[in-house]
């Protein structure tokens, strides 16, 4: 488990020191979102992922992902069917303005009309951004075997849900198909000077009057009563994502790119902002609520069984 901690160290200097890609919250955003979840996990399953992680909370390992996530998913078997012919008609069929990382990760979700998140990687044989799939497919691997990955493999898993989690609930990194593209990479004038929607969204809007820590973000985003938390996590992951792209809406259709964000863009993307990071640390919480007590009650079944 050592190796665990260390590699969760590595990456968060690695963060610090500006070595990965964007990443959809920044830090700050997916650490806010971690804390969230950890003060709302049930006992069992804070009991589970106690175990699971040696100790290690999910806001430290919120995003471990940014630096490994390449090969990790590699590594958890997501791969696009056919990706050279993804990737051309991927762009084709979206009509994206911008490069695309066309990868087989995804950090992003994609919605229809309806904001339906598709429960699929894969639509009419084109590869889609969909992490709400992949966060499906860890859980239900994390479920059915956990026991039976090593301890680096399980911390992979877990800290991929946490990720993509935080990532889905970014107003940046959501394909509304087939009216719009991610937002993220548009560039746009704020106080003078050329930035990108996404850089804004990484953490110019925490950061742009007060150097929160993400302790101080949590407490300032989780206000919702305990019959809020339970409409806000009722469905399921698709649900999710589907409520996550409906509630970005509203950012991501405000401003495009050549746009001088106004003075107010702090303040009036604040609502959105909290309660993205609101929902997306409830939600978090609630994915391993539902699955790891039944992770750990398994593992403890086999061990019990095989003496």
């Amino acid at each position: 488990m050592k190796r665990i901690i260390l590699i969760s160290l590595f990456a968060c200097a690695a963060l610090l020191l500006g070595r990965t890609e964007a990443s959809a919250w920044g830090k700050l955003g997916h650490s806010t979102i971690g804390y969230v979840a950890d003060t709302h996990l049930s006992p069992k399953a804070k009991a589970a992922l106690h175990e699971y992680l040696d100790g290690v909370t999910l806001a430290a390992i919120a995003s471990d992902a940014d630096l490994f996530r390449g090969q990790w998913t590699l590594d958890l078997g997501f791969v696009p069917t056919n990706p050279e012919a993804s990737r051309v008609s991927f762009v084709t069929t979206f009509d994206f303005t911008t490069p695309l990382n066309i990868s087989p990760y995804s950090h992003s979700i994609t919605v229809d009309e309806n904001y339906k998140c598709y429960p699929t990687d894969n639509l009419d044989g084109a590869y889609i951004n969909n992490a709400a799939y992949y966060v499906d497919r860890l859980a239900a691997e994390l479920k059915e075997k956990a026991d039976e990955m090593d301890e680096y493999e399980r911390y992979k898993a877990i800290a991929l849900i946490v990720h993509l989690v935080g990532d889905m609930h970014c107003p940046m990194h959501i394909v509304y198909n087939p009216v719009n593209t991610i937002k993220g990479h548009a560039d746009v004038i704020w106080k003078g000077k050329e930035t990108s929607l996404h850089s804004m969204w990484d953490g110019k809007l925490f950061t742009a009057y007060y150097d929160w820590g993400f302790v101080d973000m949590s407490k300032l985003v989780d206000t919702a009563t305990k019959k809020q938390i339970k409409e806000i996590t009722k469905g399921d992951i698709y649900d999710y994502a589907s409520d996550s792209a409906r509630n970005s809406w509203p950012a991501v259709c405000a401003y495009g790119a050549g746009d001088t964000l106004p003075a107010s863009y702090v303040t009036d993307m604040r609502p959105v902002l909290f309660s993205q990071l609101r929902n997306g640390g409830y939600r978090l919480a609630a994915i391993f609520n539902e699955n790891a007590p039944l992770m750990r009650a398994a593992s403890e079944s086999r061990r019990a069984s095989s003496r």
